[in-house]
């Protein structure tokens, strides 16, 4: 992967935007004719793919956490003050449609999308090993698929481009429906069902995506559209055929450097630093940290909630992992963490860096990688497909797989000298559910990815695929009188608003969601 995080610079200063004009697109045609026509070429195109999800100052994990967890039950904007007011508008339900989450997620989505396109179209007749090249053609059309499922999933049916186009001919296309764009995410998975598994690629290309995370963005695909029968059938073959990927025998592990890309990581977004001096990091950890603390010095921004701390049993280990409390202290800091300024007590702890691990370096740069999908999420996936199929028998087995993990996960945070809270684990912890009925074990399994998966940005796909987004928001509202899901309508707030930006370039060829 050095080699990648080497071409950074160059590719940042060479990859400039077919127009930067106010009055076209924020994607549009990157390259010429003239060029991406030998391996090496397609290679430092597929390159710059990959890069979109981690431009510096404008991170889709960024945008990932703030959409997919501040505008839930799970998480809070945070701070005090009026910067990223956006987000706050996505918490509480009253966005306009010049919101800059979602202009964001637009631009950063479809500029991944067009440098796939880019790939997609030229390593065909590029000049190289056509298996290498099919290869690049693959990893692109996953990558592509990740891109349009988090376009439809947020936005309804949107332009659904799948060649090199130019400004001009991208303001003439309209919107799709949610169904074609599905249809295209699915035929793009399963032809990129044939990468490489994880741990096939060399050493510089381990961050690749594989045939796993085809697979599971197919398996994700089929979930969020209900088709339980296809879900499962993908999901059986992720788990019980490839076996490509296990669980870490202990919860904690999945947040320390010493496991990055591990057995756990489906979808990995890298960012270690092995140069000071080139821009490799992530800037994202800064923005979810106290601000009152020597060395984190934060936003104090995605703040996770009372209403998530109270749907961890009080003895569940993981709460080590998800919460970080006033008087915590990380081995090497001098002062503990203080959150007098956060709403509920709490941060973030799965995107706190210790500042040990930060020593030499800017702050703006942090040295960690962004874990955006793991294998746990699929047994959880899995579970739910088998009991929706009437299966609860066999859902339990997987189901039984995470509580076991968490309940033998240690309690106590190695990377702690003081931990002001210590679950208190007995042979009663979390015990193997037995539940049969569908309906009920249906419950238990959504709990079950609420606090496995907590403050890991997918709480509000879940809601939204399970239909209960509305309902889910409006009890929060009423249980602690707040403004926060008060607001929120059913007919409008699933989907955030089409950039009004992006329909006015259009001259109105895009058409705006309901009642925005």
């Amino acid at each position: 992967m050095k080699k990648i995080f080497y071409s950074i610079l160059w590719l940042l200063a060479g990859f400039a935007l077919y127009s930067c004009s106010l009055d076209e697109p924020t994607y549009g045609k990157t390259t010429s004719e003239n060029f991406y026509k030998t391996q090496s070429q397609i290679e430092e195109a597929l390159t710059g793919a990959y890069l979109q999800l981690r431009t510096t100052w404008n991170e889709y994990a960024l945008n990932f956490y703030f959409v997919g967890d501040c505008s839930t039950d799970d998480a809070l904007k945070g701070s005090t003050d009026g910067d990223r007011a956006e987000v706050m508008e996505l918490q509480n339900f009253n966005v306009y449609t010049t919101n800059g989450e979602a202009g964001r997620r637009w631009e950063i989505l479809y500029r991944l999308i067009n440098r796939c396109n880019e790939v997609i179209a030229k390593a065909p007749t590029a000049q190289g090993d056509k298996v290498i090249l099919a290869r690049y053609e693959n990893e692109a059309k996953a990558l592509r698929a990740f891109g349009y499922y988090s376009l439809v999933t947020t936005f309804g049916g949107v332009p659904l481009l799948t060649e090199p186009m130019t400004p001009a001919e991208i303001l003439k296309t309209p919107r799709t429906t949610t169904d074609q764009v599905y249809d295209q995410i699915i035929q793009d998975c399963k032809e990129a069902s044939a990468l490489p598994a994880k741990g096939q690629y060399s050493e510089d290309e381990q961050y690749h995506v594989t045939r796993g995370f085809a697979k599971t963005m197919l398996a994700k695909t089929y979930m969020f559209r209900g088709d339980y029968t296809n879900a499962e059938q993908i999901l059986h073959e992720i788990v019980e055929v490839d076996k490509d990927y296990s669980l870490l025998p202990d919860y904690g592990m999945n947040w320390r450097k010493e496991y990055n890309n591990s057995s756990e990581s489906v979808f990995e977004i890298p960012n270690q630093l092995f140069d000071k001096n080139i821009a490799t990091g992530t800037n994202v950890p800064h923005f979810f940290t106290s601000r009152d603390v020597s060395g984190y010095q934060g936003y104090g921004f995605h703040v996770p909630t009372t209403d998530l701390f109270n749907a961890f049993d009080k003895d569940d280990p993981r709460q080590t992992y998800v919460f970080t409390r006033t008087g915590d202290r990380y081995i090497g800091d001098e002062q503990e963490q203080d959150n007098h300024q956060s709403a509920t007590g709490f941060h973030d702890y799965k995107m706190t860096v210790p500042a040990a691990d930060k020593a030499g370096y800017d702050v703006w740069m942090i040295s960690y990688n962004i874990r955006l999908i793991r294998y746990a999420d699929i047994l959880l996936l899995y579970a739910e497909a088998l009991n929706e199929n009437n299966k609860s028998t066999e859902a339990l087995h997987y189901l039984n797989l995470i509580r076991q993990r968490a309940r033998n996960t240690n309690p106590v945070d190695p990377r702690k000298d003081r931990q002001a809270y210590v679950p208190h684990v007995t042979a009663q912890t979390l015990p193997d559910i037995t539940e049969t009925g569908k309906d009920a074990l249906r419950q238990i399994i959504w709990h079950e990815r609420r606090v496995e998966l907590a403050m890991e940005g997918w709480r509000r796909d879940d809601l939204m695929r399970q239909h209960r987004f509305g309902e889910v928001m409006r009890a929060y509202a009423a249980k602690y009188n707040v403004q926060k899901g008060r607001n929120f309508d059913d007919s409008r707030d699933y989907l955030l608003p089409i950039p009004q930006s992006e329909i006015d370039k259009s001259n109105n060829v895009l058409t705006q969601n309901p009642q925005y």
